[in-house]
């Protein structure tokens, strides 16, 4: 009998309507972690043992970190304590060998397959602001026109000079990057 003779006796029978029941474990007992799932911005190949290395130094957490290849260039950094993964977003964004690491925190429950790439927090700094336009609505606005607003630097506005404001700013990588922009008061004269 051939292999084809085989495959046409073979009769799948309908599945079972039953499933596999998980008993639920004291939570005390599950170690907590807080994954980042990226992917690096990169044309070549990333070795992984390096990257590891570097990242590893860079952020230092004090609970510890594992980084993962998950496939097709993405990589998950696992880390096991909150303040760890916080400090790595926060402090963001990160680069290796020049290629930008874009990355997304996973929820509990969510799906790695379908996480979006084109979404990107960086700190901007924003230059030649008039005098008399800087506030935290301004910045606030600008933020909105770059991107997507996220928060300002609280030093920014503390009644001394300085050559630029910096504000946190969600990008889509996606679209070109806007360079310049008029600012004015109602009323006004663009600036």
């Amino acid at each position: 009998m051939d292999l084809d003779e085989l495959y046409a006796r073979l009769a799948l029978e309908e599945e079972e309507d039953e499933g596999v029941v998980v008993a639920r474990e004291d939570s005390s007992s599950i170690q907590k972690t807080y994954v980042l799932i990226g992917r690096f911005l990169a044309y070549k190949n990333i070795n992984f043992k390096i990257m590891h290395n570097v990242m590893a130094s860079l952020w230092r957490p004090k609970k510890g970190m594992e980084i993962h290849e998950i496939g097709e260039h993405r990589y998950s950094f696992v880390f096991y304590h909150v303040l760890d993964i916080k400090k790595v977003v926060e402090g963001g964004p990160w680069t290796f060998k020049h290629s930008a690491l874009v990355y997304h925190q996973l929820q509990d429950g969510e799906d790695p397959n379908l996480v979006h790439w084109n979404r990107m927090d960086i700190w901007l700094q924003v230059y030649d602001i008039p005098n008399g336009l800087m506030s935290h609505r301004i910045l606030q606005s600008i933020g909105s026109y770059v991107g997507k607003f996220v928060k300002s630097d609280p030093t920014n506005i503390d009644g001394s000079w300085r050559m630029y404001a910096r504000i946190r700013i969600t990008l889509d990588i996606d679209k070109p990057l806007k360079r310049k922009m008029k600012l004015k008061h109602e009323g006004g004269e663009w600036n």
